[in-house]
């Protein structure tokens, strides 16, 4: 399953939710340090990589 990174608008934490990708944006995601429920999803790019891009000098392999 694909991990999602999160930041607490209200204590600042950062964190990761495990979950599927059906259930983005319908699963109701809390901080686990002070269980707000107003958190913000960070756009990153850990779980992607191309096959055939050499992603260290981005020159096709």
């Amino acid at each position: 399953m694909p991990n999602y990174d999160h930041s607490c608008n209200k204590c600042k934490k950062n964190f990761v939710v495990e979950m599927k990708i059906s259930e983005v944006g319908e699963k109701k995601i809390t901080c686990p340090k002070c269980q707000s429920d107003d958190v913000t999803r960070n756009v990153t790019n850990n779980s992607y990589k191309g096959e055939s891009i050499n992603r260290y000098t981005w020159d096709k392999s």
